[in-house]
């Protein structure tokens, strides 16, 4: 497969299938049960660990963007193909390090990626009208993200993980059920968001200890400081003994 070949099949590749529970024949291919096991593992982490780990998260959504957008744009003005896969990989990189650095830039990024391709599987995104309705929703939640960046980035990657993951565990499943594909999904989301509020939770107690630490250490310096002027004080105000009185 050339470089041509690999390019048109990137851009043929539905990932809205990531999400969608396809017809089980009985016997999964090498292909098939390799995309699976990547996908459950991929889904799985994300599910449970999205908020803790959601710089590398961030820097896999900006890389993503990057990517599209700048191969996208080399495209239209024209250039071949292998520029613009330089391109595409020169603005991914750039995202991406944008996204894993600066921490708002890169839940922004993650959620609105997120949100839009999760969006775009409920609905047939091949229409502009709801490609461009997918594209809204995923940015007004980005948008969100910036002032609720906690809950949002532990609901988008909850969802988005517990989707991911889900899909892929029934296709090992001898039988395949809409409702049955709906429940594994809710589960492994509900299970995901205590986990990571559990997590956080921690996170957030430490981080409160540790400052109550340092102000009790302030607080016992400033006594002790208080302590030494006091004894300071009482040694001035005694008097002064009469060398002449000794004698």
């Amino acid at each position: 497969m050339d470089i041509n070949e690999m390019i048109q099949a990137v851009r043929d590749y539905d990932y809205r299938n990531l999400f969608r529970l396809t017809e089980n024949s009985g016997v999964l291919t090498q292909e098939e049960l390799m995309t699976a096991v990547i996908s459950v593992v991929f889904g799985l982490l994300l599910c449970f660990f999205g908020l803790k780990a959601i710089r590398l998260w961030a820097a896999l959504a900006g890389f993503v963007l990057g990517f599209a957008a700048g191969t996208a744009a080399a495209v239209i003005a024209g250039a071949e193909v292998t520029a613009a896969l330089i391109a595409g990989v020169v603005c991914g990189v750039i995202i991406a390090a944008l996204a894993a650095v600066l921490y708002r830039v890169g839940v922004f990024v993650y959620v609105f990626l997120a949100v839009s391709v999760f969006c775009s599987s409920l609905v047939d995104a091949e229409k502009p009208l709801f490609a461009g309705l997918c594209l809204a929703v995923g940015l007004v939640a980005a948008i969100l993200s910036i002032r609720f960046m906690t809950v949002l980035t532990i609901l988008a990657t909850s969802v988005y993980g517990a989707a991911v993951s889900g899909t892929a565990l029934c296709r090992f499943l001898p039988v395949q059920s809409r409702f049955l594909h709906l429940a594994v999904c809710a589960v492994l989301c509900i299970a995901g968001i205590l986990v990571q509020l559990l997590l956080e939770s921690k996170k957030q107690k430490k981080r409160s200890l540790k400052k109550a630490a340092e102000i009790r250490e302030e607080n016992s310096t400033a006594n002790e400081v208080e302590r030494a002027r006091a004894v300071m004080d009482r040694l001035d105000s005694m008097p002064a003994e009469n060398p002449e009185e000794e004698e």
